[in-house]
Formats: structure tokens, C-alpha cells, sequence
């Protein structure tokens, strides 16, 4: 091998190692994180982790990601994300209930994941409903569990009835 052919692939191979661990950590900085319920052992990961991920709703208005080093007011947040909501409390409620027979405890504006929804908590159930729309979203009972579909609703209520 000449020379020239050597000083070639002697620079080639050192880019190459310097560069591949560079271009690496660059798409690692700008790859989206997908959440994982699972370990690859199988095993299930803690009951926080599971529900943050099973709960993880999208609504029709996204709020802006948080800019680092720049503090809002917490009262000026609210203000901003208020502004942003297309329906009233009163229309959340109203489509909460229908989806989940019973009087509102409480409704709140909230932040889940970036969407703006409205949490109406209706006996043991929190309904959340997309506040640009008013489509519901999901439902949770208060013990953690997802609620059931209509179907196995009614599935159970003969189970009770035939008893």
C-alpha cells in the first residue's frame, strides 16, 4: 500500500470514529421519548409509570412547550391557557355528564401532556374533555382503574340482576 492510499484511510477512519459518536449524541438530543411500560425482562414498571402512560390523552389544542429560563406568572399562566379553551366549564359538564350519569363535584382547567382539558370529577370518575371541542376524552375512576366499555357495563349489571 502507498503512501498517499495509508495517509487516505488513516483519516477516513479517524472521522469516522470521532464523528459516529458525535452525529449519535445529536439524534439522541432531538429523538422523541416513547414511554415504556415495560422493562426488557418483562417485568412491570411501578404503578405511577403504567398509569401516566395509559392516561396520556390529545386534545384538539396543544399547549406551547415551556421555554427553559423564562418564568410566568402563575396568575398570567392561567390567564393564558383560559384564553385558549373554546368551550365553558358549563359545556365540559354538560358533556361529562353525558357520558357519566351524575352531579359535578368539580371541574378544572388542566395541562395533561400538552392538551388542554377539563378534569369534571363526577362521583368516583374523572372525565376528561377536550376543552377546544368537548369531546370526552377518557375516563378514570378515582381508584386508578380505566372505566369499563358500555358493553361490559351492561354485561355486569344482568350478572348482578341474576343473582
Amino acid at each position: 500500500m502507498n503512501k498517499n492510499t495509508r495517509t487516505v484511510l488513516l483519516a477516513l477512519a479517524t472521522t469516522a470514529a470521532v464523528a459516529v459518536p458525535l452525529v449519535g449524541y445529536a439524534f439522541a438530543q432531538n429523538a422523541p421519548v416513547a414511554p415504556v411500560t415495560a422493562t426488557q425482562s418483562g417485568e412491570k414498571r411501578g404503578t405511577e409509570e403504567t398509569e401516566a402512560a395509559e392516561t396520556s390523552v390529545k386534545s384538539s389544542i396543544q399547549l406551547p412547550a415551556e421555554q427553559p429560563g423564562t418564568e410566568i406568572p402563575d396568575a398570567q399562566e392561567d390567564a393564558q391557557v383560559r384564553a385558549l379553551a373554546k368551550i365553558t366549564p358549563q359545556q365540559a359538564t354538560q358533556a361529562a355528564q353525558a357520558a357519566v350519569p351524575g352531579a359535578a363535584s368539580s371541574v378544572k382547567l388542566e395541562d395533561e401532556d400538552g392538551s388542554l382539558v377539563y378534569a369534571v370529577v363526577i362521583g368516583q370518575t374523572e372525565v376528561m374533555v377536550d376543552a377546544g371541542n368537548g369531546q370526552v376524552l377518557h375516563q378514570e375512576a378515582e381508584d386508578g382503574e380505566a372505566e369499563t366499555g358500555a358493553d361490559e357495563q351492561e354485561g355486569s349489571e344482568q350478572a348482578e340482576t341474576n343473582r
